[in-house]
């Protein structure tokens, strides 16, 4: 754990627990800033909270300490309590997979742990959301193709919400949850799955890459079929 980003969630975690003194439940930290793969003033800091009950009363505590929680790189929190969860995991089983196989437990009830997900509930919502993105891929290179800033900027940022499903797909066949990009772009080409323009994509985030217009449009070409790819596994 990077010190710095340690220090951050104590006081971030001090501060909820004078908050809701009385409410506070769980306080969990998820994706890349619960894995080695956080990228300090790049990463957001994301945190699930879970309270006895949440109301817009109980919301309107954090309305005064967000904008210095913002400073320091932590999101806007999740809010939610046990009913919600209770009725939520079969309609957002990749959600709570995700945060499943990357979060640290910051204060209290560790529910993530015993929570249980439907695999067909997870399947379906991993299609359902891979095609979804396909559609919206296909719309923003429209829009953005004429311009290589544009075309590199929205490449770079769409990758996140893909990692999500790749995980979920290689949960669905049964692999360990890999923990890094490339442990999961490795375990995808056990598959059998191309991943090279995956892996070009993830660097246009992490690293600084610059492209010509060209080797931009033909990057897309291949990310976009190598997408389609993984749709196809889901499918089946």
């Amino acid at each position: 754990m990077n010190q710095d980003l340690d220090q951050t969630l104590q006081q971030f975690t001090e501060d909820l627990k004078q908050i809701y003194p009385d409410n506070l439940l769980a306080i969990i930290l998820y994706g890349s800033a619960a894995s080695d793969e956080f990228v300090e003033g790049r990463s957001n800091i994301n945190c699930l909270i879970l309270l006895k009950e949440v109301t817009p009363d109980e919301l309107k505590k954090c309305t005064a300490p967000l904008p210095g929680w913002h400073k320091k790189g932590i999101s806007t929190p999740l809010f939610v309590d046990p009913p919600y969860i209770r009725s939520s995991v079969d309609v957002f089983p990749m959600e709570f997979l995700d945060m499943k196989q990357r979060y640290r437990l910051l204060f209290g009830q560790d529910f993530l742990h015993s929570l249980e997900l439907n695999l067909e509930y997870l399947r379906f919502q991993c299609e359902q959301e891979l095609k979804g993105k396909m559609l919206k891929l296909r719309q923003l290179y429209v829009e953005k193709s004429g311009s290589e800033k544009q075309l590199a900027a929205f490449l770079a940022k769409s990758i996140s919400s893909f990692m999500v499903h790749f995980r979920a797909l290689l949960h669905l066949k049964g692999m360990s949850p890999p923990r890094s990009a490339e442990e999961i772009f490795g375990s995808l080409a056990q598959m059998g799955l191309p991943t090279e323009a995956i892996r070009r994509v993830h660097s246009l985030k992490h690293e600084s890459v610059a492209l010509g217009p060209v080797e931009l449009n033909a990057l897309f070409k291949d990310y976009v079929s190598e997408i389609q790819s993984a749709v196809k596994c889901v499918e089946k």
